[in-house]
């Protein structure tokens, strides 16, 4: 059996060459066109079409559709087509039904992915201050950063999925300080009452700024073993415990938490910042305005990347005079460990044992050398109003290692998310009720109410099931726009069951499920699938023959919306059939065998790709 993804790619070859010959014969051009980029599934014409004819109208002045049919006049035949059109411009190949769903339903009955093994991918997420809970903001970051993971080691990636903890930072100042002058007696779910906190001491900022106390607490929490470093990191770590009794609820793990502490103690950074002087990256400045600085200085490089070209800043500050780094100059400290460029001199520990049967590993004083960081490619989920540090983290890396290492770095920028038009301040807080536990919350409510009563099934069951579709609404309505753009959420569409959610998803693989266990929980007969020719199971074919090739452009653009919008098709194609169809009692027994195989590729496609975004099926709803 040839894999769908290589089927395909094979047959677009053939097709491509025989539109080049065709277009030569005809006197056309086609010098510097990806005339295979041109041929794809088509939802109007063909089963598969080719806009080839439009690029070259245009370079030859004549109109797209004389081109298209000067072109299907002189295409050899290609063997899986049974015949080729022309139609307003587009050439259209339509194939032979029959075979075509023979080799899919083989394939699709137990697809587990195409790509082979490739090397270590570190997808980084969500890197929440450990001073507060998450917010939806620090879900969708969250949300993307598990579906990037999944989706980059589905196609054969040896993914590390990273959590950096920066617990050094001005915000975790002010929360030690607010400990030790406020309150040391949590009430509540810790994160939470460590984030109302927070905001306690900003409020007293305002009121009574408290620099000096803050500087001097900051230099204490700095330095190894005293007091106040061991009492944040306890604080911190307490904390990270809260969150991940968060992310544990919305199926999201972890392999390693690097501490920003432990890459300061471990001189990591420091390491880092030697080797930029060495290779003439950053110079310390003896004079003017950043005198006793450790800089980039942006404006002596040339070739400037487009994001930083027209920026007034024309040096970047990795170290401050007083000897205390900045968030860039970690940065690039860090990344330069995650790419092997520095020695892995963390000591690691098992932190917790995960939900998923996996434990996570943290950075420690105390521990054991691990094989972790020293990737071939590094992701970061990072908010879009990181993209300027993101670009200096770039440019760095090309000054050490050249463009080669600098594009092993990939930067994923989010939009913002909205609730009813909140904006969210960590520092003022408002994020309460909008936090991503509050929307679990809800949206379990919402499920309940939603599940029908037909079920005969026990309350725990009904529970486990009302927080699945809980999740799946939240993750499909986060995942389904592309990260760039930003989010304002919404029940309505996140619990529709008419389509383009993760219930309606879960709802198409319910049905599928009951049709399967009707049938005896036989898989059909794989043989019998050259009859599935009319148009509704043919859709359902295409449409499952689709999903080699959707998982691997998720995987090349980072966009987990391709996936989600594929099972939203997807799902659709199988109602169509469904409803079109009878397959339990379809008399012809061939032809009953052939639906029951394509509602079994059906439901092994789509839950491998709901598996992608995050999205558990469930048995009942």
């Amino acid at each position: 059996m040839i894999p769908v993804t290589t089927y395909y790619a094979e047959l677009r070859q053939r097709i491509s060459e025989s539109i080049m010959k065709a277009a030569h014969l005809a006197g056309y051009s086609t010098d510097g066109m990806d005339v295979e980029g041109t041929i794809d599934f088509s939802r109007s014409f063909g089963d598969i079409s080719s806009s080839v004819a439009f690029r070259i109208a245009k370079g030859a002045g004549v109109g797209a559709a004389e081109v298209a049919a000067k072109i299907t006049s002189g295409m050899e035949k290609v063997a899986e087509a049974e015949k080729i059109t022309p139609e307003g411009g587009f050439i259209n190949i339509h194939l032979d039904r029959g075979a075509f769903a023979e080799n899919v339903m083989e394939w699709a009955a137990g697809w587990k992915g195409d790509a082979g093994k490739k090397g270590k991918i570190i997808v980084e997420y969500p890197s929440v201050n450990p001073n507060k809970p998450w917010h939806i903001g620090h879900l969708r970051n969250a949300l993307l950063g598990d579906s990037i993971a999944n989706i980059c080691a589905f196609n054969g990636g040896e993914v590390e999925r990273e959590d950096y903890i920066d617990d050094l930072g001005l915000q975790m100042v002010e929360s030690l300080w607010g400990w030790l002058n406020l309150s040391s007696s949590p009430d509540k779910k810790f994160d939470h009452w460590l984030g109302e906190e927070y905001v306690k001491v900003n409020k007293r900022i305002e009121e009574h700024p408290i620099n000096k106390e803050l500087s001097s607490l900051l230099i204490q929490m700095e330095r190894k073993d005293t007091e106040e470093s061991k009492l944040s990191r306890e604080i911190s770590e307490r904390c990270i415990k809260a969150q991940h009794q968060t992310a544990f609820g919305y199926g999201i793990y972890h392999d390693v938490m690097v501490w920003e502490s432990d890459l300061i103690r471990e001189k990591i950074f420091e390491k880092g910042m030697e080797i930029l002087a060495e290779k003439g990256v950053a110079k310390k400045e003896a004079e003017g305005e950043y005198a006793g600085c450790l800089i980039i200085d942006i404006e002596a490089v040339k070739d400037l990347p487009k994001e930083l070209a027209k920026l007034k800043e024309g040096v970047k500050v990795l170290v401050r005079s007083d000897g205390t780094p900045t968030y860039v100059g970690k940065d690039i400290a860090f990344h330069m460990w995650k790419l092997g460029l520095l020695e892995d001199r963390f000591n690691y520990r098992e932190f917790a044992k995960q939900p998923n049967g996996i434990a996570v590993y943290t950075t420690s004083e105390k521990g054991e050398r691990m094989g972790f960081g020293n990737a071939s490619e590094a992701i970061n989920i990072v908010d879009a109003r990181q993209d300027y540090p993101q670009a200096v983290l770039r440019l760095a890396l090309s000054l050490i290692g050249g463009k080669e290492l600098s594009e092993r770095v990939h930067h994923l920028s989010y939009g913002e998310v909205e609730l009813e038009g909140a904006a969210l301040s960590g520092r003022k807080g408002t994020w309460k009720g909008f936090t991503a536990d509050d929307l679990m919350d809800e949206a379990v409510k919402k499920a309940e109410s939603m599940m029908s009563d037909r079920n005969k099934i026990d309350e725990k069951e009904r529970k486990t099931i009302a927080r699945k579709i809980a999740a799946s609404a939240i993750k499909f309505e986060f995942l389904k726009v592309s990260p760039e753009k930003r989010i304002t959420f919404s029940w309505g569409n996140a619990l529709n069951m008419e389509g383009n959610s993760g219930p309606y998803c879960q709802y198409m693989y319910v049905r599928a499920v009951r049709i399967i266990e009707n049938s005896g929980g036989k898989g059909g007969d794989i043989a019998s699938a050259s009859s599935l020719v009319n148009d509704q199971e043919f859709r359902l074919v295409k449409a499952i023959s689709a999903a080699g090739q959707i998982a691997q452009k998720a995987e090349k653009e980072m966009r987990p919306s391709i996936i989600t919008e594929y099972l939203n098709n997807l799902s659709a194609a199988f109602a169509g059939f469904y409803e079109a169809a009878p397959i339990l009692k379809e008399e012809d027994a061939k032809k009953r065998e052939a639906r029951i195989a394509l509602v079994h590729a059906f439901m092994n496609v789509s839950g491998v790709m709901m598996a992608l975004v995050g999205i558990e099926p469930v048995g009942a709803m």
